[in-house]
């Protein structure tokens, strides 16, 4: 399987980071964003394969994103 690219949207940076070592050890291309405006403008300039996303950001509910 061809390396993912993927939208890490997490505010516990031990998460985020633990998260990242991983999946970039897997191989895949990891953005980190540790909040919703983060989010919506690494969105805005490319398309991920794929986001992990975390419900509960500082400025709002995750899911809110994905409207």
């Amino acid at each position: 399987m061809p390396p993912a690219r993927l939208l890490l949207v997490e505010d516990t940076l031990s998460l985020a980071t633990l998260y990242r070592e991983y999946l970039r050890d897997e191989g895949h291309d990891i953005e980190h964003a540790p909040t919703l405006a983060q989010a919506r403008v690494a969105l805005g300039e490319a398309a991920p394969d794929a986001v992990l996303l975390d419900l509960r950001l500082p400025d709002g509910d995750g899911l809110g994103l994905l409207a």
